[in-house]
């Protein structure tokens, strides 16, 4: 069973997929940075744009913002490519390039897996901690929060970038 905010359902009997693959929270505001599966009508992932990504603005139900071009191209943005197996595809967020995210199905669901904690999970949600400052807003450390592909249980990792 897959946990998170239920949306679209599943080939399997009863079951929902998450509504988003995951999202990221900051403590700046309640506003959140939502990543969604691109699929086309016979539920593949569309080649060209697998993933789409945007702001969902907290407060006004329903509302959307698209990335910005400093928000694309340093922290929100990511580069995706077909992966190594045929139907998925290697993601990395621009903000942690190191960490490789493969996008593919699980149980007839879209998700977004990656090593959480040395275990392999399902990347629901991360957390970015971080302090105001000129220029830019400094992370104090980002949590990722998932869960176990192979045994359902909840995973978190903390990581503190280098100063």
């Amino acid at each position: 069973m897959l946990l998170g905010i239920l949306g679209e359902p599943s080939a399997a009997v009863g079951q929902l997929c998450p509504e988003h693959l995951f999202v990221i929270e900051r403590s700046k505001n309640a506003n959140i940075v939502v990543y969604d599966a691109n699929r086309g009508p016979g539920g593949d992932f569309s080649a060209s744009q697998p993933v789409v990504a945007y702001w969902l603005l907290a407060g006004e139900k329903g509302k959307r913002e698209q990335l910005n071009v400093v928000e694309r191209e340093r922290a929100y943005g990511f580069d995706i490519a077909p992966g190594d197996t045929p139907g998925t595809f290697s993601m990395t967020v621009r903000a942690d390039p190191k960490r490789r995210l493969t996008l593919r199905i699980l149980n007839d669901c879209p998700v977004v897996t990656a090593p959480i904690g040395g275990r392999d999970g399902i990347l629901q949600k991360l957390f970015v901690q971080s302090k105001e400052g000129f220029p830019l807003p400094k992370v104090e450390y980002v949590a990722f929060f998932g869960q176990d592909v192979a045994t359902d249980e909840p995973l978190y990792e903390k990581f503190t970038p280098r100063k």
